[in-house]
């Protein structure tokens, strides 16, 4: 693993123990104006995790918890990279106690991931990646396969809830 790649899984770690978990199962919510939960919890993690990230690596944090028109800013002018973090990828879970959250966060540049780091703090799995370089889970390198052939060997997900009812419920 790269110096980068530690600093983060190391700031993704602490800002899960020092802002989710003490937040899970005693969070109020309120609905986006895009029809998506948002959390207390959403708000100060996203915080957190740009002192952390930024005090690493200093280039601008793309957030979704942001304004639609300032993502769109960050990501038009970012020249030497960015970070592109969703605070609680599956806040809807998390508002509900149900344990299937993570905190989410990539490292951009020119377009291109160059690392990405997926945390599961109730189950204490930290996914790791790096370009060409392979991944991790806690730290051990993933081995698997690299490429798929077929579509029935791909796996995909779709979050039904942002899809138009009709088609959710045929794909359901």
């Amino acid at each position: 693993m790269s110096a980068l790649l530690k600093a983060t899984v190391a700031a993704v770690k602490l800002v899960a123990a020092e802002e989710v978990m003490p937040r899970y199962l005693k969070v109020a919510h309120q609905r986006k104006s895009d029809g998506s939960l948002c959390t207390e919890a959403d708000i100060a993690t996203q915080a957190a995790l740009v002192r952390k990230l930024q005090s690493f690596c200093n280039v601008p944090v793309l957030g979704e918890e942001m304004a639609e028109d300032e993502q769109q800013s960050i990501w038009k002018t970012a020249q030497d990279g960015l970070w592109c973090i969703d605070p609680i990828d599956g806040t809807s879970n998390f508002v509900r106690g149900l344990p299937y959250f993570a905190i989410s966060v990539a490292f951009m540049r020119q377009g291109k991931t160059v690392l990405g780091v997926v945390y599961d703090p109730v189950a204490d799995e930290m996914f790791a990646a790096e370009a060409d370089k392979g991944a991790y889970l806690n730290g051990d390198k993933l081995f698997g396969r690299t490429t798929v052939t077929t579509m029935n060997e791909a796996l995909a997900s779709v979050d039904l809830k942002r899809l138009d009812a009709r088609l959710a419920v045929s794909l359901a």
